[in-house]
């Protein structure tokens, strides 16, 4: 099993879904029928994950319509426990409600047959005592299963049918009706899906990754003929086995009149359900389908209208004001679920009133607009010409993205590039084992972006087409091209690294102090000492009231001026960062704000610790800024060739203190086990690249950093998502570069 980021499913009442914090879910372990209660150990002889955690295994049966939960303590490590279906999905937890002691997952039981729930650790090797309790209750999400909808859970597996490809498959038959509509949902946690349907007359549609996702496939169809459907379920690539859920749900076609715009005039008032965060609020649902469009529009004239919706899954999408406009809220969106989406009417601030208008368009699905939102195929040595529209999937951060594999063997030098005249671009390469690798501006440039790869396995690597900022669009080029001789390391620079350090737990009253950020400054330039051969005279540390503006500025001119052409030059900053405005929007700040690290004294802003940086030539300088808002230094500081940056969160985003790991960010410690430890050392050729310390931090902050959650904001100037999420930008460094040896 590989472990993956830490989330649940959790039943959530309407005062969780406040627009500005708190935790979701019950304190309480729901009620119901106890499957399993007793007392474990996990320790030497209990199996192991592929992680190297120690975990004992639970099956249970249950029945669809159902909710299962699993509730796992320990006063001895730290729980971890994760619900697995037959079809091989699963639902994971970590720290449920802060509580590194406790982990509590809960699931709408949807497939038939055994479910396997696990208890383990957040970390290998860890070991005690725990207690499991596991139960199941009536009241679901799915409280019966429509007559219409049918779960198969199966594995493909050896000795199955095969393609002519060489791949497994198995085979389903249902009864359908012309008129009928068709959803047909694979899934699965253990292979690549690939799901087939064939009609009575032989007509055949297919579909790989369903809005781009690898373990899921899905087909959407209104029937124009009665007889015998035939549903084979396979893979992408042949012998991959493993177990998979389908489900098959047939309706009758929708009449037009329910895809009719629906309007509601309504109003927030005292007596409404009330948001944690003391805003009113009104619920509006509807039943949603895979495919489907929505635009949903919120008006008033009386209140700042806010407007929220969440899917099946608990997907959330809101909108403060429609392109600046206070008085206009609007969703527009593609469904990915079967089931109850919720529209939440409410307001910008607690305790707002007045009267509103709500308008519910929705779209039937388009096939072939879904085919285009899933994969395109882009051959090794072929290019295409496209834009990013409307139209596209969204990105979880709001950009527009198309989606392109191509097949490759390990080994292989490909080069991946995207130019575009309309918008800043931004590419990804998403490899067959997961790993993300992606650049921004290459060399500098707003309109390039470039990926030289040599491919670390052999299989089918997924190409990301994007663009920097949310909501741009317009016409691009993307292109792979095979390139020979690429080598998987390169020589490095060999020279010294050297390095300014800061960090500021102690602001004498300027600010509120910070937990552990002074020591995050200690931590990282031991590291560099230990795993990276920095000599102690090649830094200097600043901590609270020595980290001044005048101090911070003449050790970086000091240790920088030091700094030659085979040197790696780094700067570490742990502290408070801010936001600023500006004059007005400029093309690497078009939100017309200025970051900002607060030091002792007084604040630098992005712009003036780029002039900084400019007056040192080290062979490569390097930011590691741990810090609310850093990744708005991005744009503004690597900007210019030789300069790379890791940052804490995106630049709209406030830093979680990383109390679990007694460090005062999370990048602070992830950057002190990559190179201290040498833990991003994956190939064990004793140098760190640029793409492996970028790739080690990524899995991290995936598996590690806990968000309190959707329904945290920050507000600066409009609600953003509580999501921290790592920013590295490699500017003009390549991904084979040494940083460390």
């Amino acid at each position: 099993m590989n472990r993956r980021p830490a989330t649940a499913t959790i039943l959530l009442t309407l005062a969780a879904l406040g627009a500005c914090g708190g935790d979701s879910g019950d304190s309480e372990t729901a009620p119901g029928t106890v499957l399993v209660e007793q007392s474990g150990t996990l320790g030497p002889g209990d199996s192991r994950l592929e992680s190297g955690e120690f975990v004992d295994r639970f099956e249970v049966e249950v029945e669809v319509g159902q909710m299962l939960g699993a509730d796992v303590t320990s006063d001895a490590f730290d729980t971890y426990v994760v619900i697995r279906s037959p079809g091989g999905i699963q639902t994971e937890n970590d720290d449920f409600e802060g509580d590194v002691r406790h982990s509590y997952a809960e699931v709408a039981v949807d497939e038939p047959g055994t479910w396997v729930v696990w208890a383990t650790s957040f970390e290998p090797g860890e070991t005690g005592d725990y207690r499991i309790e596991v139960r199941a209750r009536d009241g679901g999400a799915l409280a019966a299963l429509d007559p219409g909808v049918r779960v198969e859970a199966g594995r493909l597996e050896s000795g199955d049918d095969r393609l002519e490809g060489g791949e497994y498959r198995d085979t389903y038959t249902f009864e359908g009706e012309a008129g009928q509509h068709a959803l047909l949902d694979l899934r699965s946690g253990d292979l690549d899906t690939y799901l087939i349907l064939v009609s009575p007359s032989g007509r055949v549609f297919e579909n790989d990754d369903f809005e781009g996702d690898a373990r899921r496939s899905v087909i959407s169809e209104t029937l124009d003929e009665a007889g015998e459907y035939r549903v084979g379920v396979t893979s992408y690539s042949a012998g991959e086995t493993g177990a998979y859920s389908l489900r098959i749900t047939l309706t009758e076609a929708e009449p037009a009149m329910a895809r009719a715009p629906r309007t509601e005039a309504g109003s927030l008032a005292a007596g409404d359900d009330t948001l944690r965060t003391g805003e009113f609020a009104d619920l509006y649902t509807f039943a949603g389908t895979p495919g489907e469009t929505l635009v949903a529009t919120l008006s008033s004239s009386e209140f700042d209208p806010y407007l929220i919706v969440r899917g099946p899954d608990d997907d959330r999408r809101e909108n403060d004001d429609l392109e600046g406009r206070p008085g206009e809220s609007e969703v527009e969106m593609t469904l990915t679920e079967s089931g109850e989406y919720r529209v939440i009417v409410t307001s910008y601030a607690p305790g707002e009133t007045g009267s509103y208008s709500l308008r519910i368009d929705r779209g039937a699905p388009d096939r072939a607009e879904q085919q285009r939102r899933d994969v395109a195929a882009l051959p090794v040595g072929s290019s295409v010409r496209s834009a990013l529209d409307d139209d596209d999937a969204l990105r979880d951060t709001g950009q527009f993205r198309d989606l392109y594999v191509f097949e490759g063997a390990a080994g292989d030098g490909v080069s991946v590039r995207m130019t575009s005249q309309a918008f800043d671009t931004y590419v990804q390469v998403v490899t067959p084992g997961g790993e993300v690798i992606d650049n921004d501006d290459w060399e500098g440039s707003l309109q390039e972006s470039r990926i030289d790869l040599v491919l670390p396995e052999s299989g089918r690597y997924r190409l990301v087409a994007t663009s920097y900022r949310a909501g741009d669009t317009g016409a691009y080029e993307l292109a792979v091209s095979p390139q020979a001789g690429m080598r998987t390391v390169d020589d490095g620079t060999g020279g010294r690294v050297m390095g300014v350090f800061v960090g500021i737990s102690d602001y004498g009253g300027r600010a509120n102090d910070l937990a552990y950020t002074a020591e995050d400054a200690h931590t990282v330039a031991q590291a560099l000492q230990t795993g990276a051969g920095m000599r102690p005279g090649d830094a200097v540390i600043l901590t609270d009231g020595e980290a001044t503006l005048a101090n911070v500025q003449q050790a970086i001119r000091d240790v920088g001026s030091r700094a030659g052409p085979d040197d790696l030059f780094v700067f570490f900053y742990s502290g408070h960062g801010g936001r600023v405005e500006r004059g007005g929007p400029q093309i690497t700040d078009p939100d017309a704000m200025d970051e900002t690290l607060e030091l002792f004294d007084a604040g630098i802003t992005d712009d003036e610790f780029s002039s900084l940086l400019a007056e040192i030539d080290p062979g490569i300088a390097m930011l590691v800024l741990d810090a609310c808002f850093s990744g708005g230094f991005s744009k503004d500081v690597v900007s210019v060739p030789g300069r790379i940056g890791f940052f804490s969160s995106e630049e709209d985003v406030t830093s979680s203190v990383a109390a679990k790991f007694r460090a005062g960010g999370y990048l602070s410690h992830f950057m002190a086990d990559a190179v201290g430890d040498r833990l991003a050392d994956a190939d064990g050729d004793t140098a760190i690249s640029a793409i492996e310390l970028s790739q080690y931090l990524y899995e991290r902050y995936r598996a590690d950093v806990k968000s309190d959650g959707p329904d945290d904001y920050v507000r600066t100037g409009g609600p953003q998502t509580g999501y921290q999420h790592l920013v590295i930008d490699r500017g003009s460094i390549r991904p084979n570069q040494v940083l460390f040896r």
